[in-house]
């Protein structure tokens, strides 16, 4: 039995409101592009390997006596591997199919890992992992992709934060100035692409930059806000990109925006665990006016970082998830959705940087480029996320269909490009067809 980390709470709380609000499973894919395709013996012996290797890959989660959800490992056993000949288009639509046909069920005993391989008509191919969000995160995924050359099939331990949880006592007392920050968010009224009809199934729009485009985006970040602000710059980019869209759909309105924007608690990879998520999430408001141009509203965010770092918020945020952790699933969310009258956060978004970091081969074939296709939840429908790979950045627009029209994405594409130094004038939102 493997206790789940305090994030883990958070991300089981989600796929619960999103199994019961018929949004399917908090699964996530990662794309890794191979100037060839490695021979599908050698696939299947890395997904053999990699099945008796870690009994995490076929366990369950299951809440305890104590009402902490935990896994159960399964018994070890062969990866499921499946082959797609394919055109050479994008590569996003088959994709998309694979997350909504995927089994994989984190309830359930069976694979929590999905090995498919793409190949495309040019000679080149893809290895495409699909993964639950409660198991893997970006920075577990990289360090997996190291063990794909490994025939090492010995049973190992890579899961970490088994320290025991505070009392609910002294976790309320710690986790109140949190408690307090959240307080003074409904006064913005926050919004998200969320509508209050039902969500659709997961989509997305991947932006891949080329070698050109990804260097006039880092001048003018570098002009902007330079190296050290990459977090706070991206996000505001992302933030603005989504305001884009609010405003559009509430013109009287001055938009604010909640970030919740995830910080690894183990700052360096090499000591960080391959399963379950290790992150705390930092909670910050921009405002309409903070929003108004991309160089003050990175100001505001990177100020912001610094407020939350001095008040000594994220120990209350980690506190408050503690205090949650033995909460029951369908009602963690409960007092987020009360302070924020139905809404989460404004929008996910992350910047898992430089990926994968180490590894530049799988199975003895080059990679070509990396990225990840995370599906969202709606609230709040939209997600924004940026990676890099050899000096290309590739950006990931997922949302969740009928939170977003094509026209909002399209607009939410130009607000983003525009920002990135790409293009001088972003298009008007259109209104909903």
């Amino acid at each position: 039995m493997v206790p789940t980390t305090l994030s883990d709470g958070f991300l089981l709380a989600l796929e619960t409101h999103m199994r019961r609000h018929d949004q399917g499973r908090h699964l996530a894919a990662t794309v890794i592009e191979l100037d060839s395709p490695p021979a599908l013996g050698v696939l299947e012996r890395a997904a053999e390997c990699l099945g008796q290797r870690h009994p995490l890959l076929h366990a369950h989660i299951r809440r305890g006596a104590d009402c902490i959800a935990a896994w159960h490992p399964g018994s070890p056993a062969s990866l499921p591997v499946r082959h797609h000949p394919t055109g050479d288009g994008d590569l996003t639509g088959l994709v998309t199919r694979l997350l909504r046909e995927c089994r994989i069920d984190i309830l359930q005993p069976g694979p929590n890992l999905e090995l498919h391989l793409a190949t495309k008509q040019d000679g080149s191919a893809a290895l495409i992992l699909i993964w639950p969000h409660l198991l893997f995160d970006a920075v577990g995924i990289d360090l997996l992709l190291e063990e794909f050359d490994s025939p090492d099939k010995s049973r190992r331990q890579a899961w970490g934060e088994t320290a025991p949880l505070p009392g609910p006592s002294q976790a309320w007392k710690l986790a109140k100035p949190m408690v307090e920050e959240m307080r003074t968010f409904p006064a913005w009224r926050i919004r998200s692409g969320h509508q209050s009809r039902t969500a659709g199934p997961p989509a997305f729009r991947l932006l891949r930059f080329t070698r050109a485009e990804s260097t006039l985006i880092r001048h003018k970040m570098n002009s902007t806000a330079g190296e050290l602000l990459l977090l706070p710059y991206f996000a505001a980019v992302a933030a603005r990109a989504v305001k884009s869209v609010i405003s559009t759909r509430h013109p009287r309105e001055e938009t604010a925006l909640l970030l919740s924007l995830p910080v690894q608690r183990i700052s360096d990879p090499t000591k960080r665990p391959l399963f379950q998520n290790h992150m705390t999430a930092w909670s910050l408001l921009l405002t309409h006016e903070e929003l108004a141009d991309l160089p003050g509203a990175t100001r505001s965010l990177f100020k912001k970082y610094g407020s939350f770092l001095r008040r000594k918020l994220p120990a209350a945020m980690d506190a408050l998830m503690a205090l949650m952790h033995r909460c029951p699933s369908r009602l963690y969310l409960k007092p987020a959705s009360f302070y924020l009258k139905g809404e989460i956060c404004s929008l996910f978004h992350s910047h898992t940087g430089t990926f994968p970091s180490r590894v530049r081969s799988v199975l003895g074939c080059a990679i070509t480029h990396a990225y990840h296709l995370p599906t969202v939840s709606s609230p709040p429908g939209i997600g924004i996320f940026f990676s890099e790979y050899d000096g290309q950045i590739a950006a990931t627009l997922s949302w969740r269909d009928l939170s977003l029209h094509s026209g909002e994405i399209d607009a939410l594409e130009a607000q983003l490009r525009h920002d990135l130094g790409l293009d001088q004038t972003p298009s008007p939102v259109p209104t909903q067809p």
